[in-house]
């Protein structure tokens, strides 16, 4: 019957050190653009062909990492495969739980209200910049009034530069509601092959929905992030509570049997 028991906690034990520790989720750059704002590229030279390239120019993010720790999200990192171009800087970072296609929490990267080269902060330096909790919907072309775009080709301001024409690349705060409920560190804009966010006071909470969409990109959308991330839910005390019953009642039938 001891061992019986001693096996159980064990068990129990286990299981919760696992539900705590930190989930390390990779991904890669699978997406062109972010769903619904495909067919925006009318300009010269070819019309549409924008919706065919993952990367227009550079930079090219290839891939990240996202570490959960115990539902909560503490980090994002995207790397860079090659090129860096000191005309660019990054765009506002986009969080949607339960990937439904709204985003509710942006991480204001940009101090900018019009997207183009040589933005106001080309070089955010390593520093923390507010998080806010919105209720935005991924919208498309026709529906944007909720961010900023990127621009169009050969465009004031763009001048001679291709670009992803009209995509999302940062929030336009003053056209949304939004409640600022911390902050995250960002790791700067420079010549590093990677980037991070840091999301402080223990992390972002991701709720229990297993699932998340991140938003990302540099001011003419030449290549943007948008991927779904999966993570294990954490189960709730009351779920635990309910294990650690149910082990006690298999130790009880145990000892009526021997009984």
């Amino acid at each position: 019957m001891r061992k019986l028991v001693i096996f159980l906690m064990v068990g129990f034990v286990v299981f919760s050190v696992r539900a705590a520790n930190a989930q390390v989720i990779s991904f890669t750059d699978t997406r062109n653009y972010w769903p619904n704002w495909g067919n925006t590229d009318h300009d010269y030279p070819w019309p549409g062909i924008d919706n065919d390239l993952d990367t227009i120019g550079v930079p090219d993010f290839t891939n990240g990492q996202a570490v959960v720790n115990n539902g909560w999200l503490s980090s994002l990192t995207f790397n860079r495969g090659s090129g860096f171009s000191s005309v660019l800087s990054p765009g506002d970072l986009f969080i949607d739980l339960g990937a439904n296609e709204g985003w509710d929490y942006v991480v204001d990267l940009t101090s900018w209200s019009e997207s183009g080269p040589g933005n106001s902060d080309p070089y955010p330096y390593a520093s923390n910049y507010d998080l806010y909790s919105i209720d935005l919907a991924l919208g498309n072309p026709s529906n944007s009034s909720g961010y900023i775009l990127s621009g169009y080709d050969l465009t004031s301001p763009w001048g001679n530069y291709y670009i992803r024409d009209n995509h999302p690349v940062a929030a336009n705060l003053a056209n949304i509601s939004k409640t600022k409920i911390g902050s995250a560190s960002f790791s700067g804009w420079n010549g590093s092959t990677s980037y991070t966010y840091t999301f402080l006071n223990g992390g972002l909470d991701l709720g229990n929905s297993g699932q998340f969409n991140i938003g990302w990109g540099v001011n003419c959308a030449n290549d943007v992030i948008y991927e779904t991330l999966n993570y294990t839910p954490v189960p709730e005390p009351a779920t635990l509570s309910l294990l650690g019953l149910g082990l006690l009642g298999l130790a009880g039938l145990k000892k009526r049997r021997n009984a």
